[in-house]
């Protein structure tokens, strides 16, 4: 069965002492939890601070080290938010810097050094361990630039000569979300096309650049998992890994109480308004100013809700996408599963009524019985 983890972005990651509590206090613990008696896959986080601190060879070497002595072992590490990514503002400082400036590529190495160093889990033949990173950037109508291009074609050269020195087959992974200059499916693909059309690029490197796929954000566009995922392999688009998560779904019956819950001063949460002929009106984030334009009518939300959590009623989640078809299908396709969970700490405090690892373990439970019943 595919290798199933949840991703480290929900805890701290700014520095190797809160990564070595996380480790302590929920993965260990869900590891036992989930009766791995083998190797444990894990999904790491590590902010540029923690990743250069990885560059000191005793330090990489001790991370290692216990990786090892528990049974742990890496799918890759998300490279999505550069620095602080919880208790603090984020919202469109996600994205930033991103690959138009020069922190990002220099960031990612540092990534890519790590991964080459840690334990790194058994995918089999046809996948790669992966760095996650933004969808090129957040779109305010710059387009995707030369530079970008360029950046990424330097990336796919460093990890074919790090391929070449290790012996390690590695792979950027795009992540597409809504508002970004990778957003869908058809974003992507023309991103693609235009990449390996560009000047700099050589065909061997096709297989070391692809995508993150996470389900909330192609379910936010209103668009069918398995049609989106089975569109992307059939252009040649490689996929490093499968991002499982739910968007909220907002019901005719919906109410501005029912969601004034989930408004925060974190996290972006792009908002698509359905309409009555299947257009989509799109708003940028969640806020209290446009809760009348969206409440009684349908719609998605990105907004991280767990994947145990099946909705309330008039407030609906996404999960149903999800379909034994989808599973069946990334179960063929042998990608690594990762639970995407980082908004716990912004839940309503229905939603919160777990403890942080009780509801990672249901998630993956819930993964876990999807994969194994198709």
């Amino acid at each position: 069965m595919n290798p199933i983890t949840y991703c480290m972005n929900v805890h701290p990651g700014e520095d190797l002492e809160s990564i070595g509590h996380a480790f302590e206090t929920v993965t260990l613990p869900l590891r036992d939890a989930l009766g791995v008696g083998g190797v444990f896959p894990v999904g790491l986080r590590f902010g540029t601070q923690a990743a250069k601190a990885l560059r000191v060879p005793e330090a990489i070497r001790r991370m290692a080290g216990f990786m090892r002595r528990n049974r742990l072992a890496t799918i890759g590490i998300n490279g999505f938010p550069y620095g602080a990514f919880h208790g603090q503002t984020v919202k469109t400082q996600a994205y930033d810097p991103d690959w138009e400036d020069p922190r990002r590529a220099a960031y990612t190495r540092d990534l890519f050094y790590a991964l080459s160093h840690l334990p790194g889990a058994d995918l089999g033949n046809d996948q790669r361990l992966s760095v996650t990173t933004v969808p090129l950037a957040y779109n305010r109508g710059q387009g995707v630039t030369e530079a970008m291009l360029a950046d990424l074609c330097g990336m796919a050269l460093f990890l074919r000569k790090l391929e070449g020195f290790t012996g390690l087959r590695m792979c950027l992974a795009l992540e597409p979300e809504p508002d970004c200059l990778l957003e869908n499916t058809r974003t992507t693909i023309d991103f693609f096309e235009r990449l390996w059309q560009f000047r700099d690029w050589n065909p061997a490197y096709r297989d070391l650049i692809g995508i993150c796929f996470d389900t909330c954000h192609f379910a936010v566009g209103y668009e069918d998992p398995l049609n989106a995922l089975r569109t992307l392999v059939s252009a040649n688009v490689p996929v490093a890994r499968i991002q499982a998560s739910a968007a909220i779904e907002l019901t005719p019956y919906t109410t501005a109480d029912d969601l004034a819950p989930f408004l925060d001063a974190v996290y972006l949460h792009q908002t698509n308004r359905r309409e009555d002929d299947a257009s989509l009106t799109c708003f940028p984030d969640l806020t209290p100013e446009m809760l009348s334009q969206i409440v009684g009518r349908r719609g998605r939300i990105h907004f991280h809700v767990p994947l145990s959590w099946e909705g309330t009623g008039r407030l609906g989640s996404t999960r149903h996408a999800l379909t034994p078809a989808f599973w069946r299908y990334v179960r063929a396709g042998g990608w690594p599963v990762e639970v995407e969970a980082y908004a716990y700490f912004v839940y309503p405090d229905y939603l919160r009524s777990r403890t942080l690892s009780e509801s990672l373990l249901a998630d993956l439970l819930w993964v876990r019985k999807q994969l194994g019943s198709v």
